[in-house]
């Protein structure tokens, strides 16, 4: 997003972690007690430079720091430090998109040509990409659009023209609706629709339906100049923060604090609002395929952005997200009705490493779960 930006800066380990600079003198010990060797061996395993945890649990909440937030700066991470959420994104994306609902100013079963303005959606046999299809990566339409520009700045690329330039010409390899294959380039035609649909910029939708609800605190159009990002052991080179707001899939930034306030949010529903987005839409065993969903467990089903992880044994069903790229990767989840979440982003972009985080972090919810 343009307007929220927050690159963490994370790097190699201090042992004890940093408490959030706005957490309570005495939080709750149980979240202590559960996090205080849980998290250590997080971090030390995930050979991250630094890791920032934050586990809510009721109305209490802890937000804890590891290692550094730039390599050999001494400087522990904690609640205040700024980090990418890459793909997290996509589920603010569908609580705007709910919020459309809700005021009846969109339904889900609309078909994306209604928003498209002069240019042609591509269809399967008169089966229309819908903007279900989209915020449940059901729409046929690929991860992304090919590769990027050299010279493209991360999560800058495709720009509105370049999807809409191309998407007249793609064609759908199967009916929307049958296959969920994971798409960043369908999420970013969501929030083109959804723009269209509220009548304002996406980032001011953003700006005015969701983060009033929860107390967000991540500065507006922050100076990206004054930002470090992370060494991306994918990359040869540093990638600036730039301004994102061209991929709505993947762009938003955060703090730990800003996503403990927001796992609360989810986890409470005052409004029960978000219940659209929690829902299931897409079973698995309903699907003839699905494609790019099990880095955190096996995906039992797919709700708006959102992916369910069945319970299994003493692990709880998940509701959960993850974003990974361009120097983090991060992971957020929670088990609906019981009060307990957590939000976790290292430093570091390696997909084994990541499966074994989120294991690590379900197995974490799980010690705060006892019914």
């Amino acid at each position: 997003m343009r307007f929220i930006f927050v690159p963490l800066m994370l790097a190699t380990m201090a042992a004890a972690p940093s408490r959030a600079a706005d957490a309570p003198a005495a939080p709750d010990p149980v979240l202590a007690e559960a996090s205080n060797l849980a998290g250590l061996v997080m971090f030390m395993e995930s050979g991250a430079p630094g890791m920032v945890l934050a586990i809510v649990r009721g109305d209490n909440s802890l937000v804890l720091g590891y290692g550094e937030t730039k390599k050999g700066d001494k400087r522990t991470p904690d609640g205040d430090s700024l980090l990418r959420l890459n793909s997290i994104t996509k589920v603010f994306t569908t609580e705007v998109l709910v919020s459309l609902v809700a005021e009846g100013k969109l339904q889900l079963t609309d078909p994306l040509q209604r928003y498209a303005r002069d240019a042609t959606v591509p269809a399967f046999d008169a089966r229309p990409i819908t903007l279900l299809d989209l915020a449940t990566h059901s729409a046929a339409l690929p991860r992304e659009m090919g590769e990027a520009p050299p010279d493209a700045a991360p999560r800058a690329w495709p720009t509105r023209e370049d999807r809409w330039k191309w998407l007249p010409g793609y064609k759908l390899p199967w009916a929307p609706g049958a296959i969920a294959a994971y798409s960043n380039v369908g999420f970013d035609l969501l929030a083109d629709a959804i723009e269209a649909a509220g009548g304002q910029p996406y980032p001011d939708l953003l700006r005015t339906r969701v983060t009033p609800h929860w107390a967000w605190r991540t500065p507006l159009r922050a100076d990206a100049r004054a930002m470090r990002q992370a060494d991306d052991r994918d990359r040869p080179r540093r990638r600036p923060c730039v301004d994102t707001h061209a991929t709505d899939s993947g762009g938003l930034y955060s703090t730990g604090n800003d996503m403990a306030r927001w796992l609360r949010h989810n986890i409470k529903d005052a409004d029960g609002a978000l219940a659209l987005s929690h829902a299931v839409y897409r079973q698995r065993q309903a699907l003839r395929a699905a494609i790019g969903f099990d880095e955190a467990g096996p995906m039992a089903g797919l709700g708006l952005g959102w992916v369910i992880v069945a319970a299994e044994g003493i692990r709880p069903m998940l509701v959960a997200k993850s974003g990974g790229g361009v120097g983090f990767m991060s992971y957020i989840a929670f088990a609906p009705g019981r009060d307990v979440g957590l939000f976790v982003a290292v430093s570091r972009v390696d997909f084994a490493m990541f499966s074994r985080l989120t294991e690590a972090a379900n197995a974490l919810i799980a010690t705060l779960v006892t019914r």
